[in-house]
């Protein structure tokens, strides 16, 4: 499947280069920095970087060429040691990563990509995901199976089926249900990577199960039993041999 691989401030870059080409310090930093950027519903664009080498100077030269004029984003340099971002190296296992890297965040703390060593323009832009994508990620990082609903109008309810697929035993407590409009502008590159049509009446489903396997779209008259069918066929159901959804 498409790897689900996440605004109102002028560009935050909360460390810039200065005329030196040496890494300026900022007033706030590391997680202090994520924090800020998700309550402005900005992406993060973390660079971690063990020394102001040409690599390094390289990745910052197309991050702030690329994002400069985006306002929904914020840009956050960490050194590798600098207390200051011990909290974000932990979380990304950023010691292990071939330096430079960067991780992005969308403002809800989805993890959009994590990318080593150097980074293209392209890279950098596919990593500002719709709102949908985000919220998908997310539950999916947070190994939940994905119910997404791409609704005809704002007024739809969620499909029957979808609604008894999470009331069942097994995925009431481990399915979140997503949904979008189908025509939403801002959604359509999203619901396009995912090869969902949008020109039906009643809608449509995907279901996606961690960490990120498409199991299927289907009609909006697809049954409970169907959509747990597929996942146990995928061989994400459940870990108990005796589910009836084994067994079809």
């Amino acid at each position: 499947m498409v790897r689900i691989r996440t605004h109102h401030i002028i560009i935050a870059i909360t460390c810039v280069m200065c005329a030196s080409s040496q890494v300026a310090r900022a007033e706030v930093l590391g997680q202090q920095a994520v924090t800020k950027a998700a309550q402005n519903n900005l992406f993060s664009f973390i660079m971690f970087y063990r020394s102001n080498d040409a690599a390094t100077q390289n990745m910052y030269r197309v991050l702030t060429s690329t994002l400069s004029e985006r306002e929904d984003v914020a840009i956050i340099p960490v050194k590798m040691g600098d207390n200051s971002g011990q909290e974000l190296v932990k979380r990304f296992d950023a010691t292990r990563l071939p330096m430079p890297a960067v991780a992005v965040l969308a403002p809800n703390g989805a993890v959009c990509s994590v990318l080593p060593q150097r980074v293209t323009e392209q890279q950098l832009e596919a990593c500002i995901v719709s709102p949908t994508q985000a919220r998908c990620l997310k539950a999916l990082q947070e190994n939940k199976i994905v119910a997404l609903c791409a609704q005809p109008t704002l007024e739809a309810e969620v499909p029957n089926g979808v609604r008894q697929f999470k009331a069942e035993e097994h995925y009431r407590d481990r399915t979140e249900i997503v949904t979008v409009l189908g025509t939403d502008p801002k959604e359509v590159k999203f619901l396009s990577q995912l090869r969902v049509p949008t020109n039906q009446k009643a809608g449509s489903i995907v279901l996606m199960a961690p960490p990120g396997v498409m199991i299927g779209v289907f009609a909006s008259d697809v049954t409970h039993v169907q959509l747990a069918q597929k996942l146990a066929a995928a061989g994400k159901c459940c870990d108990d041999e005796n589910c009836k959804f084994h067994n079809h």
